[in-house]
């Protein structure tokens, strides 16, 4: 899927993206293109978007401490 400016999109969808969650805080997304950290389940804008057609679900990293 081409980047889209128009749509709405969650990180948690994104093949950029390295997931970590610390206890039970909300998932974190570690974007591998620009290094930014964002909410992964939060919805925004993003030019670098690329959907995940993978049937699995994210790899999330879990941390029990900061």
């Amino acid at each position: 899927m081409a980047a889209n400016k128009e749509r709405m999109i969650r990180c948690l969808e994104c093949k950029h993206g390295r997931f970590m969650q610390w206890m039970n805080n909300p998932i974190i997304c570690e974007c591998a293109i620009t290094n930014e950290r964002q909410v992964a389940e939060a919805y925004k804008l993003c030019n670098l978007f690329n959907e995940n057609y993978s049937q699995e679900a994210p790899s999330i990293t879990h941390y029990d401490s900061y």
